[in-house]
């Protein structure tokens, strides 16, 4: 069932094929729904690199899918920081630091990159360097003449591309400020965790660098329910790892919009939108549900409803308020609940 509120990343065609790889992007452009988020789907063989580039108007959050890679981000005051990431495993880039990726996997390497624009912008070291007069460059570098002159300048980003052997860092999967591990494992401190499944929270409380942008790895089992809820300072954008779901947007205006997801389909929900996601498959699911702000607030029903007496929900639905006697006043939101599957 089509809905204004998906867009299915996997069977759009990639804007962008390069010798080293391929890049996706679902933006205002093709999926015009999309207000301060978009994200892109990129992929890279086997020794793979995405170009040390820059993103002018936006901030990333970056999901590795699957593989390995090498990521270097350059920022401010000449930091250098240079790690691994893995399958689920997530780095933070600032709006306007150089970074690259690098798959240092004998495999196909994949990520799921959210931004905190609808339409990112994108400049490559390529480029940069190839719309700079040669002799500007040897004078920056303290060069002898002519030395940029043997390089090849491209006048666009070649965005991905492709080393003819694989790099093997000197250093272990350690942990960096600009990196967190979403794998389920118990000393993550920042998990939610019942009967009905785990979500894993990537914030600024337990991800410190994040600004602009948050990130959640949702576990539901066969039947779970995320509750229904809302955001009251944050869009949110999801993205299917794996599993079914339904979910229902409940929209101003009192339009209903309930629609099914699968694997490699993303779903946009605006700020403050009541929504909720069920696990309909035979199978977990698993969703990265990325947000455009470091510190998402969050507002369920089940919290909701203790807030409020018995006489108000009567005159609100109309019924007896004796009706609501049996109802738990939970004085706290349970985010995840069991179903009946």
């Amino acid at each position: 069932m089509h809905s204004a509120h998906t867009f299915d990343i996997k069977s759009t065609k990639s804007q962008a094929i390069c010798n080293g790889g391929s890049r996706t992007i679902a933006n205002s452009d093709n999926f015009p729904i999309l207000r301060g988020m978009a994200t892109y789907s990129l992929k890279l063989d086997r020794g793979g690199i995405r170009e040390p580039h820059w993103h002018p108007n936006a901030a990333e959050l970056s999901y590795c899918l699957s593989g390995k890679a090498l990521m270097t981000i350059f920022g401010h005051g000449a930091t250098h920081n240079t790690f691994t990431i893995e399958r689920d495993e997530i780095a933070f880039v600032p709006q306007g630091f150089l970074h690259h990726i690098e798959n240092i996997s004998e495999e196909e390497t994949k990520f799921i990159i959210t931004f905190n624009h609808e339409k990112p912008e994108d400049i490559g070291i390529s480029g940069s360097i190839g719309s700079i007069p040669t002799a500007a460059l040897d004078y920056t570098f303290n060069v002898k003449s002519e030395f940029f002159a043997k390089i090849n300048k491209p006048t666009q980003d070649i965005l991905i591309g492709k080393r003819s052997s694989i790099a093997k860092p000197e250093f272990p999967n350690i942990p960096n400020p600009y990196k967190f591990n979403l794998k389920e494992e118990p000393q993550i401190q920042s998990k939610i965790q019942n009967n009905g499944g785990t979500v894993i929270l990537a914030n600024a409380y337990s991800f410190p660098i994040l600004n602009g942008l948050a990130c959640y790895s949702l576990y539901l089992k066969k039947g779970g329910i995320r509750e229904p809820h809302w955001h009251p300072n944050a869009a949110e954008l999801d993205y299917v790892i794996n599993g079914r779901a339904r979910m229902i947007i409940f929209s101003p205006g009192g339009n209903i919009d309930t629609f099914e997801v699968g694997p490699d389909q993303i779903v946009f929900i605006p700020t403050a939108y009541f929504h909720y996601i069920e696990n309909i498959g035979e199978e977990e699911l698993h969703f990265a549900v990325f947000f455009s702000h470091e510190k998402p607030q969050d507002i369920g029903i089940s919290g909701a409803f203790g807030a409020y007496s018995n006489e108000v929900f009567g005159a609100v639905f109309n019924v007896d308020p004796k009706v609501f006697e049996s109802l738990p006043k939970y004085q706290k939101d349970l985010f995840v609940v069991a179903g009946g599957g």
